[in-house]
């Protein structure tokens, strides 16, 4: 991997994640993003710093810590309000990375007038915010205003990447539809997996000899219980199952709104004895194990692409994925070659593919051994090793 040029100054991330007040007087984010941003931290000759905006509204995750001022690996501030406060502080940076949304429309005008380089960062194609849309939004009315809002933040996207130095898009979707419209475009799989916790050899051949033995498949599904991870198709692939003949079991993890009406239709399908919510697991200690020794195939009902840190995570088990072939997923496919993807919404179609599968082990396992290989080429720091070469490579070029 290429070093990092030297750079001299600071590396200001302005994520689109937003804090809040914690109970200690902290700031309360996800620890995801704080790993992102100490991830950075060591790969950027300087100073790394978020700036977060403060708000009051939670978000569904999962991990979420409350972080002390001046207390960890993380430097963070609160992003200031007023414009001159903005434009003094991002005046010290040699870089700004920020999320692509018609929000930061402002700090694009901001960063050019004062001649800061600014790179972007992206994840949901504007199909992909109306997939989103269809999934979440049942009424018709508030669905057609809401995707002409998307229309009118993607014309409004698009003039603010011709002021950009560059753009980091997180799955293929963004990657394909704005590489050519920066001086440089960085694809990358987002996920929190490092390379030493990558499915040891050993432990994948006996994965594959458990694939092989031609027990019930064991398989999985992981993630938020909301609308836009399709968690309520899942019982209709396990009833599809049931009924042709396939011996498995459907272990479900995670929390989230949709978990008592996924609990009911799980009960009402009669799918009891095959099918269990299992809650929520700790990624390195539960998560991670559970992948790696106790399932042979990813079960994924995303009806919109959402570029998920999901499809990395789980390959780096030794899993493949089975799925709904929205454009994320689709991507994943192509260039790991360990999935299988479906029209989305064809729950008889996914379970299809597992019954073929099931009769074809051979297939399940080398794609097991495939999807190891995808996952380790993106490991966690190396994905960060090469977006902070990226940023630094923006930085020199604006800067000369």
């Amino acid at each position: 991997m290429t070093p990092v040029p030297e750079t001299q100054g600071e590396l200001i991330l302005l994520p689109a994640l937003k804090g809040q007040r914690g109970p200690h007087g902290g700031l309360v984010l996800t620890q995801k993003y704080l790993d992102g941003a100490a991830e950075f931290a060591r790969f950027w000759p300087g100073r790394v710093t978020s700036l977060i905006e403060v708000n009051d509204e939670r978000t569904s995750d999962m991990d979420h810590v409350e972080v002390m001022p001046g207390k960890g690996d993380v430097a963070l501030e609160e992003r200031p309000v007023a414009r001159t406060d903005l434009a003094a502080r991002l005046s010290r940076a040699a870089v700004v990375l920020a999320f692509l949304s018609p929000f930061e429309a402002r700090v694009t005008n901001l960063c050019k007038k004062i001649g800061v380089p600014l790179v972007f960062t992206s994840e949901y194609s504007p199909d992909t915010e109306c997939q989103i849309i269809d999934a979440e939004v049942g009424n018709p009315l508030l669905r057609v205003r809401r995707k002409l809002w998307v229309r009118k933040a993607e014309r409004i996207r698009r003039a603010m990447l011709r002021l950009a130095s560059g753009i980091q898009c997180s799955g293929t979707p963004t990657y394909e539809l704005y590489r050519d419209r920066t001086p440089e475009a960085l694809l990358f799989f987002d996920n929190r997996v490092r390379g030493d916790a990558v499915i040891r050899p050993e432990a994948l051949v006996a994965k594959s000899a458990g694939i092989l033995s031609g027990a019930p498949l064991r398989l999985v599904f992981g993630g938020r219980l909301i609308a836009m991870k399709g968690v309520l198709e899942l019982p209709l692939v396990a009833q599809e199952l049931s009924r042709i003949g396939v011996n498995y079991t459907l272990d479900i993890f995670g929390s989230g709104p949709l978990e008592v009406a996924l609990s009911e239709q799980i009960r009402s399908l009669g799918l009891q004895n095959r099918v269990a919510l299992r809650g929520v697991l700790d990624f390195a200690t539960g998560w991670v194990p559970q992948l790696r020794d106790r399932t042979d195939l990813f079960l994924c009902c995303h009806p919109q692409g959402d570029p998920s840190s999901t499809y990395p995570e789980v390959m780096s088990c030794g899993v493949p994925i089975a799925g709904y072939g929205n454009e994320a997923f689709m991507g994943i496919v192509r260039h790991s070659d360990a999935g299988w993807a479906v029209p989305t919404g064809d729950a008889p179609a996914l379970a299809r593919v597992v019954q073929r599968l099931d009769h074809a082990r051979s297939e399940l396992s080398a794609a097991a051994g495939r999807a190891r290989t995808f996952a380790d080429a993106h490991v966690f720091e190396k994905t960060f090793a090469r977006r902070a070469e990226h940023l630094a490579r923006a930085s020199q070029r604006r800067q000369s």
